[in-house]
């Protein structure tokens, strides 16, 4: 049995890294032989076209090696990883194994809408659920849904240090690329605390940003486990989120309640009361995180044995 992780190339992402981290673990941990599978998601011929090239710098740490030749691939007794940001390619897949791996709930049904859920019910063997909102999800569209956990963790370089109180600012940090709309009227409306928009920074960049603030706040879909709320964290910030895709499930976003807000925009003055308490007491409230840390650096030692866990269940068929 010989595994191949699909993944597009050149792309730096959170999903992309996941798909690395397995295709490491499944080399380290196990006897089986695991390749990254790259493919050009701009090519809209959804060929088997294969990219034969090194890992993104960024992924070089895994040390993971690519397949140069799709004929290796598609046979009986060989599992093939797919996102499920690339379900197209599941019809390339006639012999080996398919394994669906939910990342990003909505980014599937924004991209697919959900017009590939009966080839997805036919020829994927088993779910792999990334978060409970996957999981949640797609127990509730497939019947019968075969899954197991498989869920990520953040890279070791977060949280390595922990800048003291008295070097962090009244800073707020947020994502620009993710629930702009819905979180510019907490900007337009606090402007005595200084925001900060996460995008364009090299890893040791941001997370010394992370170092220096005091707050997170994400108001976006949520389409997983998102990897930036539990860097954030990791890194010293209280979180404080909407409740909207995994926000909403305490597994995936574990966070106290009070941190969380069903409707942010009809709630600004205590969004506002929030921010401006956690600035003047943080230490007071970064001691309401310290449990959601504590399961957040765990959390490399759960994926590999959810990996064990994901060989030993293949090996059974």
């Amino acid at each position: 049995m010989k595994i191949y992780i699909l993944c597009p190339a050149k792309r730096v992402t959170g999903g992309v890294e996941l798909t690395h981290q397995l295709c490491c673990a499944l080399n380290t941990l196990t006897e089986i032989e695991a390749k990254m599978w790259y493919t050009d998601i701009d090519d809209t011929r959804l060929e088997p076209l294969v990219v034969n090239e090194k890992a993104p710098a960024e992924y070089a740490l895994y040390h993971t090696e690519c397949i140069s030749d799709y004929s290796v691939v598609d046979k009986t007794e060989n599992i093939v990883v797919i996102p499920e940001g690339l379900t197209g390619y599941i019809d390339l897949i006639d012999k080996a194994r398919i394994v669906l791996w939910w990342m990003s709930v909505d980014n599937y049904i924004s991209s697919t809408n959900e017009a590939d859920l009966d080839i997805i019910k036919n020829k994927v063997v088993l779910h792999l659920y990334q978060s409970y909102y996957s999981k949640d999800y797609v127990e509730k569209k497939i019947t019968g849904a075969r899954g197991i956990f498989l869920s990520d963790y953040i890279n070791d370089e977060h949280g390595k240090f922990i800048l003291p109180t008295e070097f962090r600012r009244n800073m707020a940090l947020y994502n620009p690329r993710k629930g702009y709309s819905e979180i510019k009227p907490l900007i337009d409306k606090t402007k005595w605390i200084e925001w900060v928009p996460l995008i364009g920074m090299e890893r040791e960049k941001m997370i010394l940003v992370m170092q220096m603030a005091k707050i997170y706040v994400d108001f976006g879909n949520h389409p997983g486990k998102d990897r930036i709320p539990r860097e954030a964290a990791v890194n010293g910030c209280c979180v404080i989120t909407n409740k909207k895709g995994s926000a909403a499930f305490s597994e995936d976003v574990s966070i106290p309640e009070d941190y969380k807000f069903t409707e942010p925009n009809d709630m600004l003055d205590e969004v506002e009361a929030l921010l401006r308490d956690i600035c003047d007491n943080f230490d007071v409230h970064k001691k309401d995180f310290d449990n959601y840390r504590k399961t957040i650096k765990s959390e490399k030692e759960k994926f590999n044995n959810d990996v064990l866990r994901f060989v030993e269940f293949m090996d059974r068929f």
